[in-house]
């Protein structure tokens, strides 16, 4: 079920990750909702801050800007 202000939640996480990483990243490098979307494919969560750090910067790394 699509969820947009879910989707929404776990796209102001990733941002949140990107731009507070060491050093910070500018998120428009990334697809987030991309991103967003294949996490709740694999786990049938919407809930970022659940995940695991490593698996978050794998999905992002997976999703980079068109």
């Amino acid at each position: 079920m699509h969820d947009p202000q879910a989707l929404a939640q776990a796209e102001t996480h990733l941002i949140h990750v990107l731009e507070h990483s060491d050093p910070p990243r500018d998120a428009s490098r990334f697809n987030v909702t991309a991103a967003a979307q294949e996490y709740h494919e694999r786990t049938g969560s919407w809930d970022l801050r659940e995940a695991e750090p490593g698996v978050v910067e794998e999905i992002l790394a997976r999703h980079p800007a068109d």
